[in-house]
């Protein structure tokens, strides 16, 4: 009985596994978008229907502009969410061409909608570009006429108000690729360094009369630093052209360019002095007359002057670098009180010397490295 029983269940337990299974979903390997029962009612049925029951080319256009729209769902739950919505549609443009009258109007509505929404659309792009040609207009590079030297980061270059983002992007890739040479040719120098270190200690254990088997003297060593040296000689060949670009000449056509931008420079202000002559205000003039000191005492200060002078005028403070400057032009301020005692002054006068020797030792290490990648490497030679 144990023996029937348990072959019963078996048999039983299979049926039910063969029910269920057919009852199972099944989730096809290849994405919905895909299937041709997806695709052909979608593009030949509902697609195609709502072209030709159209009642406008507005609409037409409009339906147009939501399939593209919605083409790149990916989401069953949304996709069909958006085709039911098709379909309902669809009905209302096929009982609107059988006839029905509200439905015409409805339609008929719904594209002046679409109409006057196109129109607020054009409009607003109109008026955006016209705002962001102006915004270019006023930020647009200018050639001042001063030549931007050429460095190990860029050749040269014309100077230009305000700089680009793609100049100052190019710099800054170029630092942060130089840093990184030289972070990696320090770790492959000490590298070749520690190679070395252990070849002369086989050398020596093998001198003193041991035997054993050698892995990286004699001809074991060429084959470690192989590797190495080729990316130090890469590595070496950025540094190079580095310093080429550095040493680059200025070409003769950037040369005129820069005396053209300077010519015009001298032109467009002999204009604003012309215009400003007949009565006109400028920015300039406006910059000129904020400046709060006549023009024939202006005249006769240096740019130092000018600059402490307007700075004690329109500062209210009498104290640390504004309180140095009135003092030294003859203002009635008080002397600054010291009143910092004698442990703390010790204290700040040793953090001093330590910022300071920090300084130095990071000034000095960053000589080390110039020195380092300017070319003192020469790559070993191979056996």
């Amino acid at each position: 009985m144990s023996g029937a029983g348990a072959c019963i269940s078996h048999s039983h337990r299979q049926n039910i596994a063969r029910i269920v299974s057919s009852l199972r979903p099944v989730r096809p390997h290849t994405p919905f978008y895909h299937l041709a029962a997806h695709r052909l009612p979608t593009l030949w049925v509902l697609y195609r229907g709502l072209l030709r029951a159209a009642p406008s080319s507005i609409v037409r256009s409009h339906v147009r502009e939501l399939f593209r729209i919605y083409r790149h769902l990916t989401s069953p739950f949304l996709t069909r969410i958006q085709l039911e919505k098709g379909h309902r549609w669809l009905d209302v443009f096929n009982k609107a061409k059988q006839g029905d009258e509200h439905l015409c109007t409805v339609l008929e509505r719904f594209g002046r909608l679409i109409s006057a929404r196109r129109d607020h659309h054009r409009i607003r792009r109109i008026v955006n570009d016209s705002l962001s040609w102006q915004h270019r207009l006023l930020n647009r590079p200018i050639v001042s006429g001063a030549l931007f030297k050429p460095s190990i980061h860029n050749g040269p270059l014309p100077r230009l108000k305000p700089q680009p983002d793609h100049i100052s992007g190019m710099i800054h890739k170029r630092r942060i690729a130089r840093k990184k040479r030289v972070d990696r040719q320090r770790v492959l120098f000490s590298q070749v360094q520690d190679l070395q270190v252990e070849a002369q200690f086989e050398n020596s254990l093998a001198t003193q009369g041991a035997h054993f088997r050698h892995f990286f003297s004699g001809e074991f060593l060429a084959t470690w630093q192989a590797p190495l040296n080729s990316h130090l000689i890469e590595l070496q060949k950025g540094f190079e052209r580095d310093t080429a670009r550095a040493a680059r000449p200025t070409p003769p056509d950037l040369l005129h360019q820069l005396k053209d931008a300077r010519r015009e420079k001298i032109a467009n202000k002999t204009r604003e002095r012309a215009r400003e002559a007949r009565g006109e205000v400028l920015t300039a003039t406006r910059n000129r007359s904020r400046l709060g000191f006549p023009a024939h005492v202006l005249a006769r200060w240096t740019p130092e002057e000018r600059k402490v002078n307007l700075l004690a005028r329109r500062s209210v403070g009498v104290a640390g670098y504004i309180g140095q400057v009135k003092r030294d032009l003859g203002y009635k301020v008080p002397p600054e009180e010291d009143l910092v005692d004698d442990v703390t002054r010790k204290r700040l006068d040793a953090l001093a010397e330590s910022i300071r020797r920090v300084g130095q030792s990071r000034r000095n290490r960053e000589a080390q490295a110039e020195r380092i990648v300017q070319g003192q490497f020469q790559a070993p030679a191979t056996a």
